[in-house]
């Protein structure tokens, strides 16, 4: 291509509002929002998002230690635990500028190799795992997204704390949704089993959904506890 040519393309995707250059972000470049509670930096990274140029933006923050270091992935039906005590992980939301709603969550390793296209980041910090899980459980509450909902209670349930394993339960009668109630019975039984054999038996026996109650018992049918061999066992004296 000769120096003509190639001055009349750029000149042409000038002209037309459209680049050839590529905007790519690394940590040093996100937007750090860094002052109140992990709520109200969530809060103001979503009225600045809304004020620049792309329809969507993304808002991150260093995802608590009990994530890095047991980070659970399900893809079709296949679970794989990575577990590291160095590796860095971080959730990505990907925000719309129409509403602040959230399309995505994006859970990402989180280093200086890290190259984020076209759009901005808005970086929360490191929020304690409290705040964290409050933030997703507003997610999975308040998400007109059944997936995002889904995936919010998914990171939910990685929270250590024993509010984060109630809320979660919450949601299981709670939700709208069948679909998500589902989720949240996954969840649970990815927690510890001194929290989830419990809660798995209480929805096995109250949910009002008899495809909720089958998850709950299908799930801890995968737990080698004898709680669960009893709870069974009273079950089938009951029919």
């Amino acid at each position: 291509m000769n120096a003509a040519v190639s001055l009349g393309l750029s000149l042409f995707f000038i002209g037309t509002g459209f680049s050839t250059v590529q905007d790519t972000y690394t940590p040093a470049d996100f937007i750090n929002i860094s002052a109140g509670s992990l709520r109200a930096r969530f809060d103001d990274a979503v009225s600045q998002g809304r004020r620049g140029t792309s329809d969507t933006f993304w808002i991150a923050y260093q995802m608590p230690p009990s994530h890095s270091n047991n980070y659970i992935s399900v893809s079709d039906g296949i679970e794989v635990v990575r577990q590291s005590s160095s590796e860095r992980l971080a959730m990505f939301l990907l925000t719309r500028k129409s509403d602040g709603g959230i399309d995505k969550l994006r859970p990402v390793k989180y280093g200086d190799d890290l190259r984020v296209h076209d759009r901005k980041v808005y970086w929360l910090g490191e929020p304690s795992g409290e705040e964290s899980a409050r933030l997703l459980l507003d997610i999975a509450r308040n998400s007109a997204s059944t997936q995002v909902k889904k995936d919010a209670v998914f990171w939910l349930a990685q929270e250590m704390s024993r509010q984060a394993g109630e809320e979660l339960e919450k949601l299981a009668t709670t939700d709208p949704e069948v679909e998500v109630q589902k989720q949240v019975v996954f969840a649970l039984s990815l927690r510890k089993n001194d929290e989830a054999i419990p809660a798995l038996e209480r929805i096995a026996t109250n949910h009002p959904n008899s495809t909720v109650r089958k998850q709950a018992i299908f799930w801890l049918g995968q737990k080698r506890d004898p709680r669960v061999i009893d709870f069974f066992e009273q079950m089938l004296k009951k029919n």
